[in-house]
């Protein structure tokens, strides 16, 4: 049974967005020439053991803003599997990102997120 943190993005766009974080920094999507924060402390999500019971499976989607410091700002569920949302919440949260430089200065960025959550 296994729960993993996909690599990269699944869904991008170059718009620069405002957003929650600190509203002093300029927040962009991840997309186009805007890279997504390079991973320096992963963590995968725990299958909640009533979700493994019931043999639930899935792909929950969220979006994070990930600050100028590289950490996790803001999470939002974009794409529910309801049993196991809370352990795609609580691992991104705990993830530490490589800020994102824009003309060399650091941006909070905006990045989508999938877990795949599959029984083996």
């Amino acid at each position: 049974m296994a729960a993993s943190f996909m690599a990269g993005p699944l869904l991008a766009s170059p718009a620069p967005q405002g957003g929650k974080g600190d509203a002093s920094v300029e927040t962009v999507r991840v997309g186009g020439d805007i890279k997504p924060p390079i991973k320096v402390k992963n963590v995968l999500p725990v299958y909640p053991p009533a979700a493994r019971a019931a043999r639930v499976e899935g792909v929950v989607i969220v979006e994070a803003t990930i600050g100028t410091d590289g950490k996790v700002k803001d999470v939002k569920v974009v794409k529910s599997v309801k049993q196991l949302d809370d352990a795609a919440i609580n691992a991104v949260r705990e993830c530490v990102f490589k800020p994102t430089l824009v003309n060399r200065q650091p941006v909070q960025v905006i990045m989508t997120i999938p877990f795949n959550f599959t029984l083996q």
